[in-house]
């Protein structure tokens, strides 16, 4: 039999078809191979393995987690954050976390996180926040935890106990204190103080930073009735001296910050990164 030219051509054309298809048959099959391989999102450490060897998986059309990886190089926490406190968190700002499980060590941590969703239970709104703790030490995902959040700080501060401020930000002092000269004449203190106001500043749970109206030399005392102390004998004295000391006996002591603290809470810490070594 003798092939024309046009004959010729068109079994030419058709072999190149076929062969296309093949080409493109093996790509996909190829796809499919590099399929079986799974691959996780992110580098770190197996701790849970669902499946193993031999098993079948994807047998159906429902996702299945085969393990679960957790990027140990760092921890985050999450706690939730009373809607009273959340305006003065913000990212950044230092965390000093203390855990259940390790009771001899500190740990530093970053907000990282503020979240704007809040979630509301009994009339009161709460915020997650998230911190980030790299130097973890010890510490494991799920352990409990408690998250202090530094909002203000203020160093070599010259401060008074908490108790010592009233009636809107006026402390009682001795008469013969450099600052009784600035007394409130129209306040009536008990026999041997009067009554100066102050501006204060940053404040922790015991402390009050004094930014203004006290200064070195000068002693203070607690109103019985305004620290809600149940007789007069219970009243004390404190000698404010330089760099934030303050006299909780009769005799100078250094105190050598004022810190604020806000955003106290409980967590549970998880990993840095964690996800499925499945269904992604």
């Amino acid at each position: 039999m003798q092939l024309s030219g046009t004959e010729l051509s068109r079994q030419v054309q058709s072999a190149a078809d076929s062969l296309l298809n093949a080409q493109l048959s093996m790509s996909d099959t190829q796809k499919q191979m590099e399929n079986y391989t799974i691959t996780s999102p992110i580098s770190g450490t197996v701790i849970q393995k669902n499946v193993k060897a031999g098993d079948t998986v994807g047998t159906d059309y429902t996702s299945e987690t085969l393990c679960t990886i957790y990027d140990l190089s760092y921890l985050e926490m999450t706690l939730n954050v009373d809607e009273l406190e959340i305006l003065s968190i913000k990212e950044g700002q230092t965390v000093t976390i203390t855990a259940d499980a390790i009771s001899d060590r500190t740990f530093t941590g970053v907000v990282t996180s503020v979240s704007a969703a809040g979630t509301t239970t009994g009339g009161t709104t709460t915020y997650p926040v998230t911190i980030r703790i790299d130097d973890t030490g010890d510490l494991l995902p799920g352990m409990n935890a408690t998250a202090e959040i530094e909002v203000s700080s203020a160093s070599n501060a010259l401060a008074v106990p908490n108790g010592s401020v009233v009636r809107g930000n006026y402390v009682l002092v001795t008469k013969d204190s450099p600052s009784a000269a600035n007394a409130v004449q129209d306040m009536t203190a008990p026999d041997g103080y009067v009554y100066v106001k102050i501006t204060t500043g940053t404040s922790d749970n015991d402390s009050i930073e004094v930014t203004g109206g006290l200064q070195e030399g000068d002693t203070i005392a607690y109103d019985a009735n305004a620290a809600e102390k149940q007789n007069a004998s219970d009243s004390m004295e404190f000698m404010v001296g330089p760099g934030g000391a303050i006299a909780y006996d009769a005799d100078a002591a250094e105190k050598q910050n004022a810190s604020g603290s806000g955003g106290h809470g409980g967590g549970n810490g998880g990993p840095g990164g964690r996800a499925p070594g499945g269904g992604f």
